[in-house]
């Protein structure tokens, strides 16, 4: 998946010079790479220059500190992901699938960004905490995402049985997201006394969600 973006990022001031702006996209792919291998906590500045080929001069030319760099990743994986959201959602490619096939796909998207960028969004998830302003631009997050992912859903509403339709996607989604926030923090889910493989993880939320959502398509 391209982790860069086209637009320039409104978290950080965008370099005048082609060259300031690869090192810019240099210093965050570094950054990214780092985090997601050691975690946040273990990702030095000098750790990141020095993979980045820059300095770390360079660095405090464009972040005050690893704040406001993470503030930078956090929003080029924002819109990663939700250039990832905006295929899954495009109802075209679903023509003639059903929808335990768009749920099942869908699920299994959801625990493989979970488990690769596990560590990145562990470092997301103590910004949430500390910062109002990045709680609410996660909260917009997830609800885009229910959005978007629940008119793909409601145009199958004639295989929907729960009485309100709406509120039933939106919640099957905000469950499927409480699970992964758990594999992120604890690093695997259990069930029965056994840790669940991700295809397992996948199929289960998968399930739980036709079952609530539409019961008759669960089987």
């Amino acid at each position: 998946m391209a982790r860069s973006t086209a637009q320039p990022l409104q978290s950080v001031s965008r370099p005048k010079q082609a060259r300031s702006e690869r090192t810019l996209q240099s210093i965050l792919e570094a950054a990214e790479e780092l985090i997601e291998e050691k975690g946040l906590a273990d990702s030095s500045i000098p750790e990141i220059v020095r993979r980045a080929g820059s300095s770390v001069g360079g660095f405090y030319a464009r972040f005050k500190d690893k704040n406001e760099l993470l503030s930078a990743i956090e929003e080029r994986f924002f819109r990663s992901m939700s250039a990832l959201v905006d295929q899954l959602a495009d109802g075209q490619r679903w023509t003639d699938t059903g929808l335990p096939e768009i749920v099942q796909v869908c699920a299994s998207e959801l625990v493989r960004i979970a488990r690769e960028r596990r560590n990145l969004i562990a470092a997301f998830l103590q910004r949430v905490t500390d910062d109002p302003d990045t709680r609410a631009d996660a909260l917009r997050f997830r609800a885009s995402v229910s959005e978007r992912i629940g008119r793909l859903v409601l145009s199958r509403s004639e295989r929907i049985t729960h009485p309100q339709p709406e509120v039933a996607v939106d919640l099957g989604v905000q469950f499927a997201f409480a699970l992964m926030l758990h594999l992120v923090l604890m690093g695997e889910v259990r069930a029965a006394g056994r840790v669940l493989s991700d295809q397992e993880l996948a199929t289960e939320i998968s399930r739980n969600f036709l079952c609530y959502v539409a019961p008759q398509e669960s089987s």
